[in-house]
């Protein structure tokens, strides 16, 4: 029965991680194709499709923002601009079109040039989530393989070595497993948004019935400080008030 467990996992460890990323890079390339020849919207839904479907890469965010940009869509272009920044801190080309959009705007965008150490942490464990999922995927085929050789083996010191190795591979993948969880928590959390209303208003209290303190426009990206049920308490330039979530799109 053991050994039918075993066998069952690697045949689907073998044969569903490469099928999983042929699929994913067919629909990439697709999407590549699409855009060179100027079928922006199509190529965005096919780049949309591979995020909502939880692929993470800084040339995914670089060309989802691309497509919104040629579509017109000024803050959607941000945002993913600015999400591609969260896992590849100072690529230039995401800085090189953020640079661009912030031309553009209204209310303009403060623009971090310098890359600290912690970006240069968050950029390894931001790698991808999806880096570390297929890791843990390869370990977990070399953990099977292990155990399969350390099972059938009789000579004691072979038998050792194989469970050795097979215990330092299960920790490596259940460390990657936990690298991919604490990266994919690092890239969804965020204090900042960017407004998707063509002008919203900031008001002094999270009440629509409050006066309004100033107003920011589409693009503009906004620190969050505090929030309530409809509500976020954001910081545009040191200057506080509260806006309506449906406003906002946090990075």
């Amino acid at each position: 029965m053991l050994f039918k467990s075993l066998k069952t996992i690697l045949i689907i460890t073998v044969f569903s991680a490469p099928s999983f990323a042929q699929n994913y890079d067919a629909i990439f390339e697709r999407a590549n194709l699409l855009y060179e020849q100027k079928n922006y919207d199509s190529a965005k839904s096919d780049y949309f499709m591979l995020y909502s479907r939880g692929m993470i890469s800084k040339e995914l965010f670089l060309n989802l923002g691309n497509s919104f940009f040629k579509l017109d869509s000024l803050p959607s272009a941000i945002l993913f601009y600015e999400k591609g920044l969260k896992i590849a801190p100072g690529n230039q080309d995401l800085m090189h079109n953020l640079q661009f959009c912030n031309t553009l705007l209204k209310d303009k965008n403060s623009i971090k040039k310098s890359i600290f150490i912690n970006d240069l942490i968050l950029s390894f464990l931001g790698k991808s989530p999806n880096y570390w999922a297929i890791s843990s995927i390869i370990l977990l085929l070399l953990v099977c393989i292990l155990f399969f050789f350390y099972w059938i083996t009789v000579e004691i010191s072979y038998k050792r070595i194989y469970f050795y190795s097979l215990v330092f591979t299960l920790l490596l993948f259940f460390f990657t497993i936990f690298l991919s969880a604490i990266s994919k928590a690092k890239i969804e959390d965020s204090n900042y948004a960017i407004i998707f209303s063509p002008v919203a208003k900031v008001m002094t209290a999270p009440s629509v019935n409050s006066s309004t303190t100033y107003q920011l426009h589409e693009g503009s990206k906004a620190k969050i400080t505090d929030e309530s049920d409809q509500w976020y308490e954001i910081s545009f330039n040191e200057r506080k008030g509260w806006i309506e979530k449906k406003y906002l799109k946090k990075i």
